[in-house]
């Protein structure tokens, strides 16, 4: 008896490669010759910018740099900054990575630190998380029928529904605006320090393309002329792109990620006030998810052979998006807060986890003498999951944080929006393959007609083991499903049959 196997096929991408890394940099800098020797460290801010990305047999290399300014003050109290650049080039391995697959990567700069070596030297250090994932374009077979040239197969199926990757996009981009001071002039027409931060406002899918809109917001410290407190201001850049989605069905769920590659500031001076030149290069990766619908066997057997059945555990993922949550968290600084001003607040994300998020608040603050310090605390807002569902963070975005002063110091109140996505991972039992032997027994043995004292069994149980069909025993019995489910009989008559 020869049987065959149908398959229902579709292409897909199966994520091959999936792990997260912390990666630590440092670099010696010396203060340039024209500034004066360092009398404190007040803060370093800094951006990571990815370079390059590229994939060899087992293994992945990212290449970029953290591009930082230390700000420090003089011994007389005036404040001073220098650019500092630490190359990052970090090595993965993975025995599924291959040139090959697409890439999908999000790094999150999660420390950046300056330490004074001497009065003219600073260390400074920077910690990097790298999420990275890989995939390839695979073909999902399923089966939906086994078919014998010599012999009726029964099968029993059930109905798949798991959401895949069909496309894996990739897309560079430039955006640029001019902003205008709105505090005042830099002195000098240079700034102090600024970092930047991308963030999403929204995903969708038009179509066979995929719309992303977000924005890069620039925070920028800088003094004005005769000015011992630094200005801060912070200047966001709108961004519009589109990505190709190349799928034959409709995506219901995106993986984005948008991550800067180099950042541009100038700040330029016209007869109307400053203005801040800003340009920015970006890379937009997004992983499209789609449903998949299918009947798959996952039992057959034949009356009059013996089948001997292969199986194997499909993935059944599902993914749900869910709707944006606030979290909320607080925390005290312990200082003596009521002789200090808070001259700036910010809130950056600075880890993602499987329970939650990481968010530093730093403020600058002054004292009673206007010099300038950095106060930091970092928070960790907790995601919990329900239902038995595991939660993914797509995307946070933090508020401005709120701070009270308080006895103990300034209580620090910190609140994003995250989007999320619930995963569910149950997996799926499918035949995969089925060789069959004739035989002459149980069948020759069974008997044409037995009756058995019926508790609830299984009908495809109770076929499989007296060689008939569940259709048959239901027709035999004047069994609906609402009838057995409403009067079930206490006997059955179960027919053999061959076919």
């Amino acid at each position: 008896m020869e049987l065959q196997l149908g398959k229902q096929k579709r292409m897909m991408y199966a994520r091959v490669f999936d792990r997260t890394e912390e990666e630590t940099c440092s670099v010696d800098a010396v203060v340039p010759d024209a500034l004066g020797d360092i009398g404190a460290i007040v803060v370093t801010e800094g951006t990571f910018c990815l370079w390059n990305l590229d994939f060899s047999d087992k293994s992945a290399q990212i290449e970029g740099s953290v591009a930082a300014d230390v700000v420090y003050a003089e011994e007389g109290g005036a404040l001073r900054s220098f650019p500092v650049e630490l190359p990052v080039k970090v090595r993965i391995g993975g025995e599924t990575l291959s040139p090959d697959v697409r890439p999908w990567l999000r790094c999150t700069l999660a420390a950046l630190d300056a330490r004074a070596v001497n009065s003219r030297k600073v260390r400074v250090t920077a910690r990097l998380s790298l999420c990275l994932r890989a995939y390839r374009e695979t073909e999902l077979a399923l089966t939906d029928r086994i078919e014998g040239d010599g012999g009726t197969v029964f099968t029993r199926t059930e109905t798949l529904r798991v959401q895949v990757p069909v496309s894996v996009e990739e897309k560079t981009f430039t955006v640029s605006e001019t902003h205008r001071f709105t505090a005042g002039q830099p002195e000098a027409d240079r700034l102090l320090c600024h970092t930047e931060t991308v963030l999403l406002d929204d995903v969708s899918v038009v179509g066979s393309r995929v719309i992303l809109q977000g924005r890069v917001c620039a925070a920028v410290s800088y003094l004005q002329q005769g000015q011992m407190c630094p200005t801060v201001e912070t200047f966001e850049t709108q961004f519009s792109q589109m990505l190709d989605c190349p799928a034959d069905t409709s995506p219901c769920l995106l993986h984005t990620t948008v991550n800067l590659t180099a950042a541009y500031l100038n700040v330029s001076a016209a007869a109307d006030g400053a203005a801040l030149e800003a340009e920015y290069h970006l890379v937009a990766q997004t992983v499209c998810l789609a449903d998949a619908e299918v009947d798959c066997v996952t039992d057959a057997y034949c009356n009059t052979a013996e089948l001997t059945l292969e199986r194997e555990t499909v993935p059944a993922g599902t993914v749900q998006p869910g709707e944006p949550l606030r979290l909320s968290a607080e925390g005290t600084l312990a200082c003596e807060a009521g002789a200090l001003t808070v001259v700036s607040r910010r809130a950056v994300v600075c880890g993602l986890t499987e329970d939650g998020c990481d968010v530093l608040v730093r403020l600058l603050v002054t004292d009673a003498e206007q010099r300038v310090s950095c106060m930091e605390k970092r928070l960790h807002l907790p995601l919990e999951a329900a239902d038995g569902a595991r939660l993914e963070l797509l995307s946070v975005q933090p508020e401005e944080p709120a701070v009270t002063v308080t006895a103990d110091g300034f209580l620090i109140r910190v609140t994003v929006t995250a989007r999320t996505a619930a995963l569910q991972e149950p997996g799926f039992r499918q035949v995969t393959g089925a060789t069959a032997q004739e035989r002459a027994c149980p069948y020759a043995s069974v008997p044409s007609l037995t009756i058995v004292r019926w508790g609830g069994e299984d009908l495809w149980a109770l076929a499989k083991r007296y060689c008939s069909s569940e259709q048959l025993i239901r027709e035999t019995n004047g069994l609906t499903d609402e009838a057995a489910m409403a009067e079930p009989p206490q006997y059955l008559l179960i027919p053999k049959t061959q076919a």
